[in-house]
C-alpha cells in the first residue's frame, strides 16, 4: 500500500488530503503537526483579538482532531517533523523515522522576530497563531495606556484597531518610509496616515528598532537614531513572516525564500510536494516565482497536489498579490504591481481613492480605498488577464469610471 506523508496542518494540508479522498487515493495518508488544533485561518486571528470574530470562526473546517478523522487521515498531533531526506524519501520525528512515496510540506511560516537586544521580553507580543491571538485578546482587556506596533503592514493594522479601540495611544512603527509600502502606492499611503493621523495614530516611519529595554512600566524601545526611544505598556511585532523550512535539507530541494514549484506542486524531486505559505510559485503578472500568503492560494495549491499525487494531472497557474482588509472605518484594497508601470489613472473623490497601474495598455495593478464593489471586476481580470464576456446584467459597477475600465478589459 503506497503512503503519503502531509507535514503541517493548515488549510493547504487540509484541503490536499481532502482531494486525494475525492479521487480516490488507494493509500494511507499521514498528517504530522506540531499542534493538535484544527487547521485555522492565520488572517483570522487578528479578527478574533479585536472581537470582529468569535473563537470558533477561525476554524474554517469545524473544531478539534476529528476535522482530520472525518477524511480517513492518520493524524500525528503535536509530532513535529526535524528532518526530511527527500532522496531516501524518509521523515524523521523526535522518535521515529517514517518512509512514504509521496510527501507534502505545507509547514506555513512563522512570525519574523529578530534577536535583537530584548527580542525575548515577556512583554512583546507576535501575531500569528490561535495561541497569540488569544494572549492579545487578553492584553486588551487590561487596556493598556500606551501601545506600540511595529510593522505597518495588513496584520500591525488590525492590531493599531484593536487597541485604539480599547482606549490605549497607539505608535504605528515601521522600517518603510510610509504605510503598507508593497501593496500601496505612495499617494495612497499617504492618504491612509492623513486619516490615521486624524485618529490620533501617532505614525513613527524610517526607524530602525535596535533594542526593546524592559522598564518599571512597561518596555522602552531603542532605534538607531541616537538618544531616540519610544515607551510603551507593551509591544507587538508585526514585520511579516517566514517560511517554516528548517527541516529540509537545502543540499536536495531548491530554495529561495520558500521552496521551489512548478505548476504541478512538485518541486525539483518529483516525489516531494510544496503548498501554502512555504511555497515559492509563479506571479502571473510578472510571470516570477514568489511566495504569496494567501487562504485562498494555499487552498488551491493544496488541492492541485492532491488531484496529482493521486493519479491526476492538474495544474495551479498561480495568483497575484492582493490584499483587502477593513479597518477603522476604512476598505483597503491593493491588487497586482503598484510599483512598476507605465502609467496610471487616478479618481479621487472626498471619501474615496480609485488607483490603477498599467504596463502600457496592460493593467497590471490596483488600489481602491472605500470601494470594495469595483475590485472583485479588477481582481478577476488581472488573474484571467481578460474579462471573459458576461451579460451586463451579470456585473454591478460602482461607477462609470469602472464601466469605462471594464470595457477597455473587455476588447483586449
Amino acid at each position: 500500500m503506497s503512503c503519503t506523508i502531509i507535514i503541517g496542518s493548515g488549510a493547504a494540508a487540509y484541503e490536499c488530503a481532502k482531494a486525494m479522498v475525492e479521487e480516490n487515493y488507494e493509500g494511507e495518508i499521514h498528517v504530522f503537526s506540531d499542534t493538535n488544533r484544527a487547521p485555522y485561518n492565520p488572517m483570522l486571528t487578528t479578527y478574533y483579538a479585536v472581537g470582529k470574530l468569535n473563537f470558533s470562526g477561525m476554524f474554517p473546517y469545524g473544531e478539534g482532531e476529528e476535522v482530520w478523522s472525518k477524511l480517513g487521515v492518520i493524524f500525528h498531533p503535536n509530532t513535529p517533523v526535524t528532518k526530511l531526506d527527500a532522496i531516501n524519501k524518509t521523515v524523521t520525528t523526535h522518535n521515529n523515522t517514517y518512509s512514504y512515496d509521496n510527501c507534502v510540506i505545507a509547514t506555513g511560516a512563522t512570525p519574523i522576530v529578530p534577536p535583537f537586544p530584548g527580542h525575548n521580553s515577556k512583554k512583546l507580543f507576535t501575531v500569528r497563531t490561535v495561541e497569540d491571538a488569544e494572549k492579545l485578546f487578553q492584553a486588551s482587556k487590561d487596556k493598556p495606556k500606551r501601545v506600540i506596533v511595529v510593522g505597518a503592514s495588513m496584520v500591525g493594522i488590525k492590531v493599531v484597531e484593536l487597541f485604539d479601540k480599547v482606549g490605549s495611544q497607539v505608535c504605528l512603527v515601521d522600517l518603510a518610509p510610509r504605510i503598507f509600502p508593497l501593496a500601496a502606492h505612495p499617494e495612497c499611503s499617504k492618504e491612509i496616515e492623513a486619516r490615521l493621523a486624524k485618529m490620533g495614530i501617532k505614525l513613527r516611519f524610517g526607524s530602525k528598532l535596535t533594542s526593546i529595554e524592559d522598564t518599571k512600566d512597561g518596555v522602552r524601545v531603542h532605534f538607531e537614531e541616537e538618544n531616540n526611544t519610544e515607551d510603551g505598556d507593551i509591544i507587538i511585532l508585526c514585520i511579516g513572516v517566514r517560511a517554516n523550512i528548517g527541516f529540509v535539507d537545502k543540499t536536495q530541494v531548491e530554495t529561495e525564500q520558500g521552496i521551489l514549484i512548478n505548476n504541478n506542486m512538485q518541486t525539483n524531486v518529483p516525489s516531494l510536494y510544496a503548498v501554502g505559505d512555504v511555497a515559492q510559485g509563479f506571479e502571473v503578472i510578472t510571470g516570477k516565482k514568489r511566495i504569496i500568503g494567501l487562504w485562498a492560494s494555499a487552498r488551491m495549491q493544496g488541492r492541485c497536489a492532491g488531484q496529482n499525487i493521486a493519479g491526476g494531472n492538474a495544474t495551479y497557474e498561480g495568483n497575484i498579490m492582493h490584499n483587502i482588509t477593513h479597518f477603522m472605518n476604512m476598505d483597503f484594497v491593493g491588487l497586482g504591481e503598484v510599483s512598476n508601470y507605465t502609467h496610471m489613472e487616478v479618481n479621487k473623490t472626498d471619501d474615496k481613492l480609485e488607483m490603477l497601474f498599467w504596463d502600457n495598455d496592460k493593467l497590471i495593478g490596483a488600489n481602491y480605498l472605500d470601494n470594495f464593489l469595483d475590485s472583485g471586476v479588477l481582481h478577476t481580470a488581472l488573474v484571467a488577464d481578460i474579462v471573459k464576456r458576461l451579460n451586463e446584467q451579470d456585473i454591478v459597477f460602482g461607477n462609470e469610471h469602472t464601466r469605462r475600465l471594464y470595457e477597455l478589459l473587455e476588447k483586449k
